[in-house]
């Protein structure tokens, strides 16, 4: 078979696949719209060696399989956004691509996979890939230097060269754009309509895949803030612990990682933090928001709201992988010894998850200020807490709260808004408060130092 032959084939093969039935104002031969001023191609994600091979009809065809597969599985949505950016790279050989998507509350599109930068957000309507968002069309900007309507300082400040463009719209459901797609520096020349083809393939699942990903998105935020607002009415009640849950969720926030935990580990962990106290709802004002000590009755009555706690988020439906949280929650007051409440649990017994919310519940309880007590430093906090590991606190989770101290520091300065204030309901004066530690604190480090200093068994 000659060139020429060669040449007629490749041709009706794209007329074959090319897009039926453009809509209006699409694409004509040589048209180019204007970029994001500020926006470039380098800003991106997916770029590939300038050695890559390029890949047969037949094997475009098994990757957009492979990745529409891949696509169905995925539901975070930036690792969604990586996916699909490398799979167009891959797809359509060129040197780099972003995926864009669409925020139709805000008007903006937005991207977070790009290299060398944070995220991307502009309003719909700039530049190519806004117009695209806006129209719904396909732009295919065969030289982007040739056409005045480009802006080429972001490639004068980077060092970028960019030579064609490929922009195409996602297309959700409802007909609604929720995605862009934008290919940038097709090898070996200008985009072609057997590209457009191809990405055409690519965004019918792309776009099922985001609306997907968005959708558990928006469940699990719906999910955080209904876990924040339980949070936030316990701690409404009581001004002597105002912020309490909030500060607990952060200092097991920072333990939990420095123990190695997965980040859906520390979602439970920080789920259990925001609500350890829930229990507490069932609690009698006059008992919650007493100034001073408890007696002996009142402490009993006080202690069963770890027990509530436990009965009423069993009334929640939690996500398959939060079903340990009623469990972490209920479990914060149980003492290595075996010695806590509410059911006495020894160290091996007590999720692990729990020990790490009870030593940020101490955590908060010795370095915010309480009615009976002032703002303890953090090396008389670390002295305290080191006296209740063993038998009160995990020793594990005790080196864990050293290790991560500079970033418990970080955080206690960032919460500091969030503590009671002196004259706050129950509070007391700085006066009362400043008394160095609390009868119960000194009883802690006593107890400790009794242990320590007794001489050993004969032997």
């Amino acid at each position: 078979m000659t060139d020429k032959d060669q040449r007629r084939d490749q041709r009706r093969e794209t007329d074959r696949r090319a897009p039926r039935g453009r809509r209006a104002g699409a694409r004509r031969e040589g048209e180019r719209r204007l970029t994001k001023a500020g926006q470039t191609p380098e800003a991106s994600s997916g770029r590939r060696p300038a050695a890559a091979a390029r890949i047969t009809d037949a094997g475009r065809l098994e990757l957009i399989l492979d990745v529409t597969r891949r696509l169905m599985s995925v539901t975070d949505l930036t690792a969604l956004l990586r996916l699909m950016a490398e799979a167009t790279t891959q797809l359509l050989d060129c040197d780099r691509a972003t995926v864009f998507l669409v925020d139709h509350e805000t008007r903006e599109v937005w991207s977070k996979v790009a290299l060398g930068t944070g995220e991307i957000r502009f309003p719909i309507g700039r530049g190519i890939a806004g117009a695209v968002a806006e129209t719904g069309e396909i732009v295919n900007i065969p030289e982007a230097y040739a056409d005045p309507r480009f802006n080429p300082e972001p490639d004068r400040r980077t060092g970028y060269r960019t030579e064609s463009l490929l922009t195409y719209p996602m297309t959700g459901h409802v007909g609604r754009v929720v995605g862009v797609f934008q290919a940038v520096n097709k090898r070996g020349g200008p985009f072609t309509e057997h590209d457009e083809a191809t990405l055409s393939s690519l965004a019918a699942s792309a776009a099922v895949a985001v609306e997907n990903a968005q959708l558990v998105e928006a469940q699990r935020q719906l999910w955080t803030s209904l876990v924040e607002t339980l949070a936030v009415t316990v701690d409404a009640r009581d001004q002597q612990t105002a912020g309490h849950s909030r500060r607990v969720t952060r200092y097991a926030e920072v333990i939990a990682r420095a123990m190695g935990m997965s980040d859906v580990e520390v979602e439970r962990v920080r789920t259990a933090g925001l609500l350890h106290d829930y229990g507490k709802i069932a609690v009698r004002d006059r008992f919650l928001q007493k100034a001073g000590k408890l007696d002996d009755a009142e402490f009993a009555y006080m202690k069963a709201h770890a027990e509530k706690t436990a009965e009423f988020l069993q009334h929640l439906r939690f996500p398959p992988d939060m079903r340990d949280v009623p469990l972490m929650a209920a479990q914060h007051h149980e003492r290595m010894d075996g010695k806590g409440y509410p059911m006495g649990l020894p160290g091996e017994r007590i999720h692990l998850g729990a020990r790490i919310v009870a030593a940020a519940d101490v955590f908060d309880a010795l370095t915010a200020p309480r009615y009976y007590k002032p703002a303890y430093p953090l090396d008389k906090t670390l002295e305290i807490m080191g006296g209740m590991a063993g038998d009160h606190l995990d020793p594990q989770v005790i080196e864990a709260v050293h290790r991560a101290l500079s970033e418990l520091e970080a955080t206690i300065e960032e919460l500091k808004p969030t503590w009671p204030k002196p004259g706050d309901e129950g509070m007391g004066s700085i006066q009362e408060a400043a008394g160095g530690l609390s009868e119960r604190d000194r009883a802690a480090l006593d107890e400790k130092a009794k242990a320590t200093s007794a001489p050993p068994p004969a032997s």
